[in-house]
């Protein structure tokens, strides 16, 4: 395995003992981006200098014993939507950018505190408002999970997904409003985590929607997250993989998450069973409100909340903008000030119902998607099937982790996403960790 396709924990500790150096590291991911990028689409720009010096001066630091801790000389991509100081932050358009940054948004600044490199802008889909992960001004990532034909890697943190999932780099920062995240997570067969909102700050980052914008971590596995999330948050790490015996786990009722493709219906099925025998006490649950329609309460509120930051580019027919992503955001124009009101009043209602049904639960469980990663001449920009599992994450104010569901016959990888209450995101790494653990040990029959 290439060095930058190495888990961060295991190469936090071969930078630990001297056995490779930060230095070593970069050139590896900016070997792996050379190599790759022009097929895969993942990042926009790469710091190359900036990322040499950077590495130099951590190996500097360790060989003086000034370790950073775990992500130190660690490369990371950072999702075009965050501040990053003399460079332009384009938000996935090419009509947003007014100049380079003067500062860093301040995860950044937590991340560079940590010992982390940044090592490039990823590709995302413009101005973070669709799931499919598509690009149409500045170019599509492509998923690498499948070498043979060209498929979405879901959005709208595509490029992030794609460079980790790719070995371009062992750590890429995303945002999730509404599934972005857990989305290419789980459509490119790595970890991703919705942090729960206001847990890492946004302070620096252009907004699709103040109400649930959040930024999180994309890594190859859930302890990489966690290391990752300690130096974002300044929280303390879980202290490993949880006991799951006794864990009161909320399957939600099949008849309410279908329809779903037959591989994600069986794999959906599988992991019921598996937790079942892990001592989970797995119970149906339904939510309050169809997922469709939570879909849609969180998508006018976006829709409300981009019109009124991007309205000026979106209303200017002469600026350049991908076609799908102009509408979804002038959807928010028809929305009075009165409406998104009342769906604010709405949602704090929704969600004492939510905490209602949910009393008594420690988990959430269901698919990440309802759909594996379709080919990118299958994208209908018109329905959104990819955010109908996620959204609720969003809506109900919680936590969520999409784990990577590998199977065993080169299909297509899915997601199975784990949702807990605000706050509660070490407590979901921990439980997290213990069933990826059994995901690594287990076939699913076919």
């Amino acid at each position: 395995m290439e060095l930058c396709s190495q888990p961060i924990h295991k190469l936090a500790i071969l930078l630990v003992e001297n056995r490779v150096s930060a230095r070593d590291l970069v050139e590896s991911c900016l070997e792996s981006i050379a190599r790759q990028n022009a097929r895969l689409r993942a990042f926009i720009c790469v710091f190359e200098e900036e990322a040499r010096a950077a590495a130099d001066l951590a190996d500097q630091e360790r060989r003086s014993g000034h370790g950073r801790g775990p992500l130190h000389g660690i490369p990371v991509g950072i999702k075009d939507l965050a501040d990053i100081r003399g460079w332009p932050t384009g938000f996935g358009s090419r009509a947003y950018a007014s100049g380079p940054a003067t500062d860093d948004a301040f995860f950044v600044t937590r991340l560079r505190q940590a010992g982390a490199i940044p090592l490039g802008k990823t590709q995302m889909v413009e101005f973070a408002f669709g799931s499919w992960g598509t690009n149409h001004s500045l170019g599509t990532p492509i998923n690498p999970m499948d070498q043979h034909v060209e498929r979405v890697a879901g959005g709208s943190s595509s490029g992030s997904a794609v460079a980790v999932a790719a070995g371009m780099v062992p750590l890429a920062i995303g945002s999730d409003t509404g599934g972005s995240i857990r989305i290419p997570a789980a459509l490119c067969g790595i970890a991703g985590l919705k942090t729960s909102a206001g847990l890492v700050s946004t302070d620096g980052v252009a907004p699709l929607s103040h109400t649930f914008d959040t930024i999180g971590p994309m890594t190859r596995c859930v302890e990489d997250a966690a290391l990752a999330l300690e130096a974002l948050a300044g929280t303390c790490p879980p202290s490993g993989p949880a006991d799951l015996a006794g864990l009161r786990l909320a399957a939600v009722d099949n008849a309410q998450i279908e329809p779903l493709d037959d591989f994600v219906r069986q794999a959906h099925y599988h992991m019921v069973q598996l937790l079942t025998r892990a001592g989970c006490q797995v119970e149906r649950f339904r939510f309050p409100l169809e997922l469709v329609e939570i879909q849609r309460r969180n998508g006018a509120i976006m829709a409300y909340e981009a019109y009124a930051s991007l309205r000026t580019l979106v209303d200017d027919e002469a600026v350049q903008l991908d076609p799908y992503v102009r509408q979804r955001v002038q959807a928010g124009a028809v929305l009075s000030r009165d409406d998104y009101n009342m769906l604010l009043a709405q949602r704090h209602r929704d969600l004492q119902a939510f905490s209602d049904s949910f009393a008594g639960f420690d988990c959430l469980f269901l698919p990440t998607t309802p759909i594996t990663a379709r080919q990118l001449t299958e994208v209908d920009e018109s329905s959104i099937p990819l955010s109908r599992l996620t959204r609720a994450g969003n809506y109900y104010d919680l936590c969520g982790l999409s784990l990577p569901y590998m199977p065993h016959d080169n299909s297509l990888p899915i997601g199975m996403q784990l949702l807990m209450r605000s706050r509660e995101d070490a407590r979901l790494l921990s439980v997290g960790a213990r069933i990826e653990s059994l995901l690594g040990a287990v076939t699913m029959p076919t």
